[in-house]
């Protein structure tokens, strides 16, 4: 795909995510009574503002003429996404459990892939009016929901120790047992990130690794890997140092790394 076209459709996704986070300010102050809320088959939370800033971004991104998998949305058969050479992979609310409760951590997740993985991801941060996002043709950048238009672009940063893990509230392994064997577990502090903005600290230079051992929905973490490839620090499993498969049947992925060191 063209450098130009790229462009334009992280132009529509920069204004898909920016609605959806609109949607969900908007929602904020309502009391988690007046919504819909409901558990899904795998115990977490969905809420009818899951499922609003879904529309809001479904009915933007339809005018590029490119396929949606959305965590709220229907799903195509395995045979028919397949043959897919682009389609958008979308979380409209990335850490229900902490939008209901008022806590900062909650994100939109938006990326472009083809058959190698990301393209392009953004990850919207509402509570701090702040957006980041890259692509294989723009470095990574951070702006303002309400001014997308004035951008700051991340400069890279080489890791010095101490060194800062980021890692799951609920992830099941001890700190050092998340830091390769390569590593020397002194060298580093570590703190619980919520959701998507883990992948962003790591950009950004906050962070220098960011592990988890658990699966994860593709579309918790392609908006991320997006990021990073443009800045050359691709997601990677853990075990098999190979890059992530995504569209795969079951959505799931998992036991993966970003790191910086």
């Amino acid at each position: 795909m063209e450098t130009s076209h790229i462009d334009r459709l992280l132009e529509l996704g920069l204004r898909s995510a920016a609605a959806g986070s609109e949607v969900l300010l908007d929602r904020l102050s309502d009391e988690n009574e007046s919504l819909v809320i409901r558990a899904k088959r795998d115990g977490s939370l969905v809420s009818s503002v899951d499922l609003e800033s879904h529309r809001v971004i479904q009915k933007i991104l339809s005018a590029s003429n490119i396929p949606i998998i959305s965590e709220e949305g229907d799903l195509p058969p395995y045979a028919e996404r397949s043959q897919w050479p682009w389609y958008w992979l979308v979380d409209p609310l990335d850490g229900t459990e902490s939008y209901l409760n008022h806590r900062e951590g909650f994100a939109v997740n938006i990326a472009l892939c083809d058959h190698t993985g990301p393209v392009l991801g953004i990850i919207a941060d509402p509570l701090a009016n702040a957006i980041y996002a890259g692509s294989a043709k723009t470095r990574p950048f951070v702006a303002q929901l309400n001014q997308l238009d004035q951008r700051k672009f991340i400069q890279s940063r080489s890791a010095q120790p101490p060194y800062r893990l980021v890692m799951s509230w609920n992830e099941p392994l001890e700190p050092e047992q998340l830091i390769p064997q390569s590593l020397d577990p002194k060298l580093f502090t570590s703190e619980a990130v919520s959701g998507a903005l883990k992948f962003c600290q790591v950009v950004t230079g906050e962070a220098d690794l960011h592990a988890r051992s658990a699966s994860y929905m593709e579309w918790d973490c392609a908006a991320g890997d997006g990021i990073l490839r443009s800045i050359g620090l691709p997601l990677r499993h853990r075990e098999t140092n190979e890059l992530l498969s995504y569209n795969t049947m079951s959505l799931r992925t998992g036991n993966l790394y970003a790191s910086r060191i």
